[in-house]
């Protein structure tokens, strides 16, 4: 325990304490609206968009998080274009952008002549790589997350279960589901650089999927998803602490962990409903 306070006090392990707490709480909200607009799929264009960002960084000595940032938003605005803004579109479109955002990321890495493993370094992440800069952006995005939830709730409940009503009673939709993207992108961006871009997951999904299960409506979802996020980011980040491991490793564990023990409250629950 000695050893862990005296870690803390460096800035590396402090910026990544205060960074994992601040997307632990708040990544979760952004995957309520991924999962509840069927957005699942767009996902893996960002996390291309993160691959290609790392690419571009490393070839011209740039910092990855706003480079890829900026290019996870040009992603979206495209997909949208391209989609016109229509759920039945968004798949197609997502699709489309991943492949092109590949194709860009594979010729520029031969073009540049960045060696893959110089890139290796993106698709894992660490939370001890954050910057004071990191800090203040992952701050703004989560308190503008949060401030777009509580001043928008009934409007966002009212498209999620039923886009078509939620027009015809004056929302606007299409606003929304492009403000929505836009968040999703940043998102990504940030958590890439926290657990990497094969873990995104472990931060924005998995916790909204667990919590979903026992969830009694959308604003018991976001609760239920953000204490989850902030759980298993505390007691992840402690434990790869304390044992000397990976940081998105260990929180992607301890956040299969949870779902899985979600799912069989779930069927426990179910059965003695059955038997009662």
């Amino acid at each position: 325990m000695n050893r862990v306070i005296m870690l803390l006090s460096l800035k590396p392990i402090l910026y990544g304490l205060i960074g994992m707490l601040i997307s632990g709480t708040v990544f979760p909200i952004c995957g309520v609206i991924i999962v509840r607009n069927n957005l699942m799929p767009m996902r893996y264009m960002l996390m291309h968009g993160v691959i290609l960002g790392g690419i571009i960084s490393v070839s011209f000595s740039l910092p990855l998080l706003p480079i890829t940032i900026i290019l996870n938003i040009l992603l979206v605005l495209l997909m949208v274009k391209m989609g016109k803004g229509k759920d039945g579109s968004l798949g197609s479109s997502s699709t489309a952008m991943m492949v092109f955002t590949m194709a860009l990321a594979s010729l520029f890495s031969h073009v540049s002549g960045v060696p893959a493993k110089d890139t290796l370094e993106v698709l894992w992440g660490s939370p001890f790589a954050l910057t004071l800069s990191d800090l203040y952006i992952l701050f703004f995005l989560a308190v503008m997350t949060l401030i777009y939830i509580t001043l928008f709730f009934r409007p966002l409940s009212m498209i999620f279960f039923d886009k078509e009503v939620a027009m015809s009673m004056g929302v606007k939709v299409e606003l929304h589901n492009t403000l929505m993207l836009l968040m999703t992108a940043l998102v990504v961006s940030v958590s890439m650089k926290m657990v990497g871009a094969l873990l995104i997951d472990t931060l924005v999904i998995l916790p909204v999927i667990g919590a979903g299960k026992r969830a009694k409506g959308l604003k018991d979802l976001f609760v239920r998803s953000s204490l989850t996020g902030f759980i298993l980011s505390l007691s992840g980040y402690f434990i790869s602490l304390y044992f000397n491991l990976p940081t998105s490793g260990v929180l992607a564990l301890l956040s299969v962990g949870a779902y899985v023990l979600e799912s069989l409250a779930e069927k426990i629950s179910n059965r003695r409903i059955k038997n009662a």
